[in-house]
């Protein structure tokens, strides 16, 4: 069995809610763990072979929806043409955030993770050195890179049609998530009351969490490669929940004028009304 849905991205705009919030459907499959399986965007795993991918999906019983999520998915330049090779018929959820705000968040997500070492102004001024270093540099400082959406659409778009993609919005899973629910049901083609529980149980994950200890921090992150139940209860005891210094006004400014064009084309392809990211 492989997926005919994905969640695709992108990073830092709630696809682990949102993956939740679907595994909830009784008619949506989603593998259990790992939750991002990375098989299309990371060389390694995609070498093992589609039968290595298809083991992740042994629990399937029947569902009519079969999904898997990576956030990377939408970011890296191989991943469209590689799905479209496996799967062709695929449909595609992507969630976007003001990629201002994702930027931020992104660069916070590093820091914690010890990958991060820069001011985030010097972080921003190396980027396009780093991201040409190869698939770590683009996955871990791929700051501004990963909100240009427009661009990453059209990557996609070379490939497949432009109805099998439903792009939302942050805010909605935030603040509207029955709203979330109908785009998604209807996209699925799902029935709506198949949410009643993921409603129940709706709470946007991921909140920003800096580790107590970074050297604890990192031996959970290396134990987890092998047991992921460690890193989860080394991370739960460790991580303590935290509030970023805000950003710079001139910096945030210099970043929204930076990324208005993509914003309004993203805005053109996907239908959605993002002008409080212009704001």
């Amino acid at each position: 069995m492989l997926p005919n849905a994905f969640i695709a991205g992108v990073q830092k705009s709630g696809t682990t809610a949102l993956h939740h919030l679907l595994d909830l459907h009784p008619d949506v499959f989603l593998p259990r763990a790992p939750q991002e399986i990375h098989f299309f965007d990371v060389e390694e795993n995609f070498r093992k072979g589609i039968e290595w991918y298809e083991k992740h999906f042994r629990g399937w019983k029947g569902q009519r929806i079969v999904a898997q999520t990576s956030p990377l998915y939408f970011f890296e330049p191989a991943v469209p043409a590689r799905i479209h090779a496996v799967v062709p018929q695929a449909r595609f959820i992507v969630i976007l955030r003001n990629p201002v705000d994702r930027a931020y968040s992104h660069y916070w997500h590093e820091v914690k993770h010890g990958a991060e070492t820069l001011p985030f102004e010097e972080a921003l001024d190396r980027e396009p050195k780093r991201i040409q270093d190869g698939f770590y540099g683009r996955r871990h400082f791929s700051y501004v890179s990963r909100g240009e959406y427009a661009t990453q659409f059209a990557r996609f778009l070379t490939f497949f049609p432009k109805e099998r993609f439903l792009a939302l919005r942050f805010e909605d899973l935030v603040r509207d998530v029955d709203e979330i629910f109908r785009r998604c049901a209807d996209f699925l083609e799902i029935p709506l009351e198949g949410f009643a529980q993921a409603k129940q149980q709706h709470g946007v994950r991921n909140t920003a969490r800096m580790p107590r200890s970074r050297t604890v921090h990192a031996l959970g992150r290396k134990l987890g490669k092998i047991f992921p139940v460690v890193e989860n209860v080394m991370a739960r005891l460790n991580l303590k929940p935290t509030k970023y210094p805000e950003m710079r006004r001139e910096t945030r400014r210099l970043l929204q004028q930076r990324l208005e064009g993509d914003i309004l084309q993203t805005a053109s392809l996907t239908g959605l009304d993002l002008r409080s990211w212009l704001k």
